[in-house]
This record gives structure tokens, sequence and C-alpha cells, in this order.
């Protein structure tokens, strides 16, 4: 019953940051699959904590509405770090890092487990679990006389704890300061100060997803030395690839070099040569706010992989005009790092990405689709959603640009008076509306018939609608209420017309 309350409370949140105004219990429980007594029960639980400023406001016959300013003051309360009231899945998230961060060591299997106070069964019900989900990182599980560990290769057990650490929550380097993380706050400061150093040192800020990357890089590094010492041998070489790929940018190397002898000092330990390396990976794969393609100097490669992503998304008819420069420089600064991250094994997280297949599901299916054939064709490593996520948001965005204006006729008993004045209130408070016509109501099926571009009617008057255009009636006075119907009503059009 836990989990399902927080994956409610979590997909509920979402839902409504997505939508305007008040959300009727109904579309609610239709969209989340349960029943109305669920919602309530749920927003219920939301609110709870937060009784004097509520996070979702319920207003009788329109529903339910969140309080974005509420949510933003309070957004921590929906989650609570108490570890007598985390769910299964948060429960097996802290053992598993518990174990990962103190691999090879044995761990006694009682005072891992005992602090969550749960029957012996259920233990044997984690750990099962834990093997399964270790396997995909091609680790292992192992229990033996009284004590558990995980065992598997370095860079795994590394790629493992940051997919645990960085979750959805994380948009910042500054989520890892905050004093209810579960992290080591001498440890983050220490990586802040070494993200501060990477970003003077290259002229330059380092935006997100790729400063948290570096930070999580740099942090797990840190608490792997701390709690299982030398865990590469200081005599690992690179291949002969991987030694060209460092030599191509010194700069990088050499701000690399200087944060590893930074390392050094903290620890007390002089790491393997071979952590330079993979910091230089890291920061190869990111993308800094000043760096521009330039288009005379792409390589072939980088050119060939963007453009033939544009045309494969542009096979479908609804986005066949996305093209164009900017949208292909957008898209090659993300591809460049992206290619890197490829060739690399690193991956990006994605806090927008839930939000971001459901504002624009089809666009997000089509460059799906898109980077499977770029993958086949460029011979690439299959490119996650996360990073569809972020080229999708290039395309939206060029989407967006090219918008068609929303045409709109303004309905009143005569055509004139109340509807001219509407028309000068409607001007100034949505400049991006076309009011193609001031229309008395016996005249409106005419003027549809000869204006089959209007996409809306506004008007102030109860009308019989015999046309597919949708009719929205407002006051003449064009009150805040009139003002969010509308806004709500051109937001639905144009989300219509980029489906």
């Amino acid at each position: 019953m836990t989990m399902i309350t927080e994956y409610n409370k979590k997909t509920l949140i979402k839902y409504f940051l997505n939508h305007r105004g008040f959300i009727s219990g109904f579309e609610l429980s239709a969209y989340l699959g349960v029943s109305t007594k669920t919602i309530s029960r749920t927003i219920k639980k939301i609110n709870e904590k937060s009784m004097d400023s509520p996070i979702i406001e319920s207003k009788r016959g329109k529903g339910y509405r969140l309080n974005y300013q509420n949510y933003m003051s309070k957004e921590g309360i929906i989650e609570n770090n108490n570890s007598n009231e985390l769910t299964s899945v948060e429960r097996r998230n802290e053992i598993v890092k518990q174990l990962l961060i103190s691999s090879p060591q044995k761990q006694n299997i009682n005072s891992v487990f005992g602090r969550f106070y749960i029957s012996e069964s259920l233990v044997s019900v984690d750990l099962r679990i834990l093997r399964r989900m270790l396997l995909r990182y091609h680790l292992k599980l192992k229990r033996s006389n009284g004590y558990i560990w995980i065992e598997g290769e370095e860079v795994n057990i590394r790629k493992t704890i940051t997919d645990l650490l960085v979750t959805d929550d994380v948009t910042s380097v500054n989520y890892f300061l905050q004093t209810n993380q579960q992290i080591q706050k001498q440890d983050a400061s220490f990586v802040t100060r070494q993200i501060n150093l990477i970003e003077n040192s290259m002229k330059t800020e380092i935006p997100y997803p790729y400063n948290v990357n570096l930070f999580s890089h740099i942090y797990i590094l840190i608490e792997r030395y701390h709690n299982a010492g030398s865990l590469i041998s200081d005599d690992y070489k690179l291949k002969p690839s991987e030694g060209k790929g460092v030599e191509r940018d010194p700069h990088f190397l050499s701000i690399c070099k200087k944060i590893i002898d930074n390392l050094n000092i903290y620890l007390n330990f002089k790491l393997p040569c071979v952590e330079t390396y993979y910091l230089y990976q890291y920061l190869s794969s990111s993308r800094v706010l000043d760096e521009q393609v330039d288009i005379k100097e792409i390589s072939d490669k980088l050119k060939h992989v963007t453009l033939f992503l544009m045309k494969e998304v542009s096979r479908n008819p609804k986005y066949q005009n996305l093209k164009g420069k900017s949208l292909f420089i957008n898209l090659a600064n993300h591809i460049k790092p992206m290619l890197k991250r490829l060739e690399n094994n690193i991956k990006v997280k994605n806090s927008l990405l839930e939000q971001i297949i459901l504002e624009y599901p089809e666009l997000f299916r089509t460059v799906k689709r898109a980077t499977l054939n770029v993958s086949n064709e460029f011979h690439l490593k299959k490119i996650n959603d996360e990073e569809v996520g972020f080229l999708t948001v290039y395309f939206a965005q060029s989407l967006e640009n090219l918008r068609p204006p929303i045409n709109i006729l303004i309905v009143c008993t005569t055509g004139f008076g109340t509807a001219q004045l509407l028309k000068a209130k409607i001007k100034k408070r949505f400049s991006e509306l076309n009011i193609v016509n001031l229309v008395a109501s016996h005249d409106l099926n005419d003027v549809l018939d000869s204006n089959p571009e209007v996409n809306l009617v506004v008007s102030t008057i109860n009308i019989e609608n015999v046309s597919p255009v949708p009719i929205l009636v407002v006051s003449a006075m064009f009150t805040m209420e009139d003002q969010r119907l509308l806004e709500k009503k051109v937001d639905s059009i144009r989300k219509e017309m980029m489906i």
C-alpha cells in the first residue's frame, strides 16, 4: 500500500505540473487508473504535513489544482527520509549503496538490515531482488556465514553507484550539499570546489546534467577509496586507442591531472594514473556553455550523424518542416559530447524525462525511432531514453518556433460595442493571437465558412456550436478567470497542432 501511495503522489504531482488550472477527480483517476477515493486519499496524504498552506487545493465543482508557490517552497515535504517509513524500493537502494561503497569488503548481514526492523523472510526477498538487479550491471551479490558482499569489476561498481546516487530529483550540484542528503558533507564540499576549479580553468560554466555527472564521478571515487582502499592496480595500462584519445586535448588533460593531484593530497594516497584517464572521459564527454560547434570545422562524422537524425525525424509528416541551421547547430552541440559518452559508456540523467514524454509523446517516440536508425547506420551503441529526451527538446524548440498563429474570431450580439472592448483586452494580454474579425452572432456561420483558418471563437454570449471550431464563452470585462480559461484553451489548441 505504501509503495502504491508513493507512486501515486509522485505521479499526481508530475501530472499537475504539466496541466494548468483545476483538474477533476475523474480525470485524475482515469490517468492513474485508480478510484476517485484513492485520488482524494493521496491528495490528503500530500497535504497532511502542510495543512497551513496546502500543496494541492480543492474546490467543489471544479476539482483539484496545484498551488505552485506552496509546492516550490515545500517540495521535499512529499518525501520522507525516516528509515522506518522507507518503501521497500528505497530500503533496497539504501542497502545496495552501502554494499557497493564498501565492495569487496564483507558486511555483517544483521548490521546491514537491522536498522530497518524487517523479518527474515523480507530479508530473503530483498536479497533475491538485489541479485537480479546487480546482474544487469555484471555484478554478483554473495552471502556466506552471516555476511554479504558484492563482487565485480570496479568500473561496473561505480556505474551502479552513479545510477543510484543521481536520481530524478538531482538537478544541480547544490542538491548534494543539502542537509537532508545522506552523503559525506566534507567530501561533497571538496568535490564542489574541484568542479569550480575545472570551470575556472576552462573559463566557462559546466551546465546540468554534466556538472552532476562530474560531481558523482569524483565523489564516488573518494568514497570508494575511503571505504575500500586501492581498487585499481597502479600498473594498469591504457589501450592504444585510449591513449590517443587523451592526447587529442592537452588542455583537458592538464586540468584532470591537477584535480587528481588535489585528490591525492585530500585522500593522503596516490591514486593510480588511470584515474586521470577516467576523469578525462567524463570531462571530454561534457558540454560546456561557451563551447559551440563551428560549422566550418565540424567533423564529417558529427555532420553526418546530425543530418541523418534530422532526416529520420522529418520522415514523420508532422515534423517534415523541422530543419535549418539553428536546429542543426543545437543538435550538433549536444551530439558531439554524446558520441563520446556512447564511446565511454557514460550516461547522463535527465530529470525532465517524464515531463518531456508527457508534453511531447509523439515527438519523443519519433526521435527515439530515429536514434535507433542512427545507431544502426553509424554502428553506435544504443542511445538511451535520457539522451533521446534531450534531443527531443531541441526538436520541440524548433517546432515551437515554427508554430502557426492561433486565429480567433470575437463574437458578440452586434459585432461592435462589447466586441471592440474585448478585442482591446485580448490584444493587450495575448499579443500572439491573431484576431481575424469581430462578428455579430447571427453572421458567425457564414464568417467561419469563408475563414477556414480560424482556430477558436471567443464569444460574449452563449451560441449554438454548429461547426468543428471550438467556442469559448467569456465576459466582456475579460476577468482573470476568463484570461486563465483562454490561456488554457490556446495551450490545448497548440498541443493539438503539434500532435
